[in-house]
């Protein structure tokens, strides 16, 4: 078989040869090489994503707890101020509250007998850049 402008060879990325080479080169298939994209490296499994970044997007992706966040933001604030802002009960919004401290997202301070929620901007920043590093751009 002959390469060339009516007959090209074809190179296809293909997930379906994982981990071999493919090479197709019986007529009527037009001339091809099947290989494993650079995405598959490490095999089917790919490579697990950082436990800080999981932790951090499954806080971040709930709309209650994005809310909860811009509140924050605006200033520190309390279970009990927060509550009300976000229609839910105090036990409620603790259940977010926990997630988000343990993502690194807020954190906590004790003023009195209430127990102020601060946002952390620098693991809030971080977590695109985790994420960016994860994905590899």
């Amino acid at each position: 078989m002959v390469v060339d402008v009516a007959n090209p060879l074809r190179l296809i990325p293909s997930v379906c040869v994982w981990p071999h080479v493919r090479i197709n080169c019986d007529p009527p298939w037009p001339l091809a090489i099947l290989y494993p994209p650079r995405s598959m490296r490490n095999g089917l499994a790919g490579s697990a994503a950082p436990d800080s970044l999981v932790r951090g997007l499954r806080a971040a992706a709930d709309p209650t707890r994005l809310r909860i966040v811009q509140l924050v933001a605006e200033r520190p604030r309390s279970t009990e101020a927060l509550a009300p802002l976000v229609g839910l009960s105090e036990s409620g919004l603790s259940k977010h509250l926990k997630a988000l401290t343990d993502a690194g997202l807020l954190t906590t301070r004790r003023q009195g007998w209430y127990v102020l929620y601060r946002i952390e901007q620098e693991r809030l920043a971080g977590l695109g850049d985790d994420l960016r590093s994860y994905v590899g751009s």
